[in-house]
């Protein structure tokens, strides 16, 4: 026998039921993401959001908070260890085109054919798995100014006034930026290499019957068609410059001085060095707004230049 036909409301009803089912479904799967997302980053931004308006030094009990309004955000701008931090991010910044060059340069030689090749990219990205606590601390041996491998080389070749590389105020930032681009070069080298190999090789093949040299294929295919991947290693190199303080803490612990202090560094020392949670959490959200209004610009500015 035939099942008995289903009216239109009645099948418009049991689709809708279905649908219902798969929903709840749904949100049951990610129900333990969101609690966690709710409780331990959710909780905890909107925390620091309100205490940022308060006095709170994390060693005083709750009855002892007073709400102070804008004073904290104040203090900031009128702190000169705030205001160094912000120029060593600057002097950070403003090398990341740095970066981005070489990757790009060093993405395209390997994506030449050569034998070795995936061994090559291999050792290229090993540093950047790395632990960053062992990068840094074979780094910091190394350099060493008085008996470091690095040193002990330049003065066996007739140097004798070697740079003091993390002990000297002039040498200190060239020697974290040199660091830093040594273990995160590979990772910004593998996304060029896959935008690469994204290229379609048509636009490569009738360049060259219109006898365009190596030079014009470059920066009139490849450069302006990894666009998107300058872009995202763009904006993923400021966030990271921004956020850096545990290289920082093992390598120089923000000196000489301040001259090695850095935003992100600076905020974990107020916080839980000197237990002022209010400021650090105050800093930390004017450090949010810097890297909104950099992210927006760059954002709007993409539209000119950046071909999807």
């Amino acid at each position: 026998m035939r099942a008995p036909r289903l009216l239109p409301k009645e099948r418009i009803a049991l689709r809708l039921k279905y649908r219902t089912k798969e929903t709840i479904a749904g949100y049951l799967f990610i129900l333990p993401n969101i609690v966690g997302f709710g409780v331990f980053t959710l909780f905890s931004v909107l925390f620091s959001l309100v205490i940022s308006f308060t006095d709170w030094d994390m060693m005083s009990s709750w009855h002892d908070l007073h709400f102070i309004g804008f004073a904290n955000f104040a203090d900031a701008f009128q702190d000169d260890r705030f205001l160094a931090s912000l120029r060593n991010n600057l002097f950070f910044l403003v090398l990341v085109p740095v970066q981005l060059l070489l990757a790009l340069v060093c993405a395209v030689v390997l994506n030449e054919k050569f034998v070795g090749r995936y061994l090559v990219r291999s050792v290229v990205y090993l540093p950047y798995i790395t632990s960053f606590v062992a990068v840094s601390l074979i780094w910091f041996q190394l350099l060493q100014p008085s008996d470091g491998a690095v040193n002990g080389l330049l003065r066996s070749i007739g140097i004798h006034h070697p740079p003091g590389w993390f002990g000297s105020s002039d040498w200190v930032k060239p020697s974290i930026f040199m660091v830093l681009t040594w273990q995160t070069l590979g990772y910004k080298i593998l996304l060029y290499l896959a935008g690469l190999q994204g290229i379609p090789a048509h636009l490569y093949e009738a360049a060259e019957v219109d006898g365009a040299s190596g030079w014009h294929k470059f920066f009139r295919i490849t450069v302006p068609m990894l666009a998107p991947v300058t872009f995202f290693i763009l904006i993923i190199s400021i966030i990271d410059t921004f956020l850096m303080w545990s290289n920082i803490q093992i390598l120089t612990d923000g000196g000489p001085g301040t001259s090695s202090t850095v935003i992100g560094f600076y905020i974990y020392k107020v916080a839980f060095g000197y237990s002022k949670m209010g400021y650090a959490s105050a800093m930390s959200w004017l450090l949010f707004v810097l890297i909104l209004m950099i992210t927006l610009i760059q954002w709007r500015g993409q539209k000119k230049w950046v071909n999807h």
